[in-house]
Order: C-alpha cells, then structure tokens, then sequence
C-alpha cells in the first residue's frame, strides 16, 4: 500500500476500518495525546492507560467520524480532554489530592538545573491553577500540544474568536500572576 497523501485520505481508510491506516493514525497522534494527557495527570501509568482509552474511544466512534475542517488529532483532543476530566472527577470524588508534577530531566550532575527547573515549574503549575479551567485549557493546547486557534476552537467547542479572548486573558493574568512587566 502507498503512503498515504494526506491525512483525510488516511482517516477515509480508517473509518472503512483499514488496519493499516488506523494503525498510521495511531503512530502519528500516541505521543502529542500522551504529553497532552500526561501534563493533566502528572503520572506515567495513568497517562499511558488513559491514552489508551482515547484511542479505543476513538476507534469504537470511528465509523460516525465526519471531517469538519480541522485535522483529526483535534478531535482526539477532545477525546482526551473528556477522559482527563472524567479522571480528575472520579478522583474528586474519592477525595484525593492532585499531585504537583515533577517530572526528572536532565541528569544527575546538573542538580542545579534541574533544580531551577523544578521551581519554574512549580510557578507556571501555581501561576496556571489560578486561572479559569477554560483559560488553562486553551494555554495548554496552545503552548504545550502546539495546536491552532481553529483546533483548539474545535477541542473547546467555542469560536475562534472566543480561543483569542481567553488566550489573551489568560496571558495577561499569567503576566500579572507572575510578576512579569509588559516592555
């Protein structure tokens, strides 16, 4: 089989249930919806468990999938954001804490930067809790899985337009929050 041209030619093959095109689905989207998933959650095991979930709900509603201008990983998106809250509420409901992330990078000889890191990290977490969810949202699918205006638009249900407004204030709080002067 060739490679496919673009990626609605492959999402077509996948909802006639093509397994080579629903695995290349797969191959392209795991890690953006794992990192997605993982920031949420902060836990390797949970992520790779509700990952997987994304993806089997996506492959039991594949065949009622419809291309509505925006590229397929936004509506796994969407998928995960659901699954994420679905997590966050069971886990509401049993009384547990949400844990503060922190994730190891670098190496053992650079303590020091990864001690830095782990204080930025901490402020951003801190600095992001105190905005609304829907601002969270739209600067994590922004900035941390990198998507457009038009895909988050779609993840959210809101317009374009609304996804400029909360971007915008959701950066000034962040600058307020953290203490950063416009220049």
């Amino acid at each position: 089989m060739p490679p496919y041209q673009d990626e609605a030619e492959l999402v077509a093959q996948a909802t006639q249930f093509d397994r080579t095109a629903i695995a290349e689905l797969y191959r392209r989207h795991v890690q953006q919806i794992y990192r997605y998933i993982y920031y949420w959650v902060g836990d390797e095991s949970t992520a790779e468990d509700l990952t997987a979930e994304v993806f089997l709900r996506a492959l039991e509603s594949l065949k009622t999938y419809s291309y509505r201008g925006v590229p397929f990983v936004a509506w796994l998106y969407r998928i995960a954001q659901a699954r994420v809250a679905d997590y966050h509420r069971r886990r509401a409901r049993r009384g547990e804490k949400l844990p503060l992330h922190e994730g190891l990078i670098g190496s053992e000889e650079d303590l020091v930067s990864l001690a830095e890191h782990r204080e930025t990290y901490r402020d951003l977490y801190m600095a992001l809790q105190q905005l609304t969810a829907e601002q969270r949202q739209v600067i994590v699918l922004k900035f941390v899985a990198g998507l457009k205006n038009e895909e988050v638009a779609y993840v959210l249900g809101k317009s374009e337009g609304a996804i400029k407004s909360l971007q915008h204030r959701a950066l000034a709080s962040l600058q307020r929050i953290l203490g950063v002067e416009d220049e």
